[in-house]
């Protein structure tokens, strides 16, 4: 869907994975995975997915519909509520929207209404970075623009993907990745904020021999673990970070098939582990528009809403 395949350039949270605040670099070990997955967002309001005609003015796509006001039905709030007033002619109604954060109220009619496609679930695919010893992890790298639109979610859940192909990157055009859920469920993601998602994997099986520490990033040569765009297995991908900042950090693609089959970064790449002098350092957030070679990451703590030491 239109909403969530924008997930890398921007994929709310009080509760943090950990239990603790601030922790020896040594402290954390988890387990890095770089697994692309199949997401599901079951959304708590209905969204415009699809403007059918071009003489629909009043909505846009990603608009969050909050209810749809008609004298005939009264106040509508579920998906199955806007679409029987979508059958109605010549009606006037009232939208109650949410459009970039801020609650607006719409005039239209229901014949205009019509010309909306309106969904209450978006779909798309996603990396999850790590996971601990208790099944717990965390990926994305950035907020899940569907669910920060939408005000709150029902629930999300992460599926099997099958074989990831993809679509290059070049100047000001960004690829992305291509995959189907195969049906196996993983688990939930239960938060969302703005430096990715966390969540619990229902069968995942701990092996202490793959846990790596985690630690702050540093200037030079890193590696990106994500699927390799010809075989679609998991491989070490070089890279370079150029920039450290507190929250994220900027890097250079150098692997030469990164390069060749996918331009550099592509979206649902997002969250895939960034491991340098064997720890985990971050997962991948966003690529440079104008040049998908470049692009940054999340750092580790910033992730799991950490102190480093």
């Amino acid at each position: 869907m239109k909403h969530f395949r924008n997930l890398i350039f921007t994929f709310l949270l009080l509760t943090v994975f950990f239990p603790f605040t601030s922790f020896c670099n040594d402290d954390i070990k988890l387990v890095p995975i770089g697994k692309v997955v199949y997401i599901y967002s079951f959304l708590k309001h209905p969204v415009v997915d699809t403007v059918l005609s071009d003489c629909a003015k009043t909505l846009k796509c990603e608009d969050v519909i909050l209810s749809i006001d008609c004298e005939e039905k009264g106040k509508a709030k579920s998906l199955k509520d806007m679409q029987n007033i979508m059958k109605l002619e010549k009606t006037k109604i009232s939208a109650n929207i949410l459009r970039n954060g801020k609650n607006k109220t719409l005039l239209m009619n229901s014949d205009e209404l019509r010309l909306y496609q309106l969904s209450s679930f978006s779909a798309g695919l996603g990396t999850i970075t790590a996971i601990d010893k208790d099944g717990n992890f965390i990926g994305l790298s950035h907020e899940l623009s569907a669910v920060k639109n939408n005000i709150d979610f029902e629930k999300i859940k992460i599926y099997e993907a099958d074989f990831i192909q993809q679509k290059k990157s070049s100047e000001d055009d960004v690829g992305f990745l291509v995959g189907n859920s195969v049906g196996n469920f993983l688990g939930e993601i239960t938060k969302v904020n703005n430096f990715g998602v966390k969540g619990y994997c229902s069968n995942f099986k701990y092996n202490p021999n793959q846990a790596l520490s985690i630690a702050k990033p540093k200037l030079g040569k890193a590696y990106i673990l994500c699927t390799d765009p010809v075989t679609s297995e998991l491989n070490l991908h070089e890279i370079e970070i150029t920039k450290v900042e507190d929250e994220l950090s900027t890097i250079k693609i150098i692997d030469d098939s990164l390069i060749k089959f996918r331009g550099g970064i592509v979206k649902g790449m997002s969250g895939s582990p960034i491991i340098q002098n064997n720890k985990i350092i971050g997962g991948v957030r966003s690529t440079k528009i104008s040049n998908p070679k470049e692009g940054h990451i999340t750092n580790i703590d910033s992730m799991l809403g950490i102190t480093l030491k």
